[in-house]
């Protein structure tokens, strides 16, 4: 089974390098994006502005950002968050 929700758990908080693994989060189709940790709310703004681009062709996500909430209760949420899919959760620490 491929998942379609992920959730990063931010160490290091966002850099710009990280474009790259939010676009491929993109391309892999994911339904859910949910992050937690440092610099939670950017890296969930910028999954927003790389879904949209210049709007000409949107690529569907639900994002969320969780600053003051821990890994269990995140993971939990997106356990839970329905979608088309069956899915799990895959979790990534950066």
């Amino acid at each position: 089974m491929q998942n379609y929700k992920f959730v990063l758990v931010s160490v290091s908080g966002y850099k710009k390098e990280h474009d790259k693994l939010l676009k491929s989060l993109l391309n892999q189709k994911n339904e859910l994006f949910c992050v937690v940790g440092k610099d939670c709310e950017v890296w969930e703004e910028i999954m927003d502005e790389l879904s949209v681009g210049d709007g000409s062709n949107p690529l569907p996500i639900t994002t969320t950002s969780h600053p003051d909430e821990s890994i269990t209760d995140v993971i939990g949420f997106a356990q839970m968050f329905k979608i088309e899919k069956e899915s799990g959760v895959e979790v990534v620490r950066i």
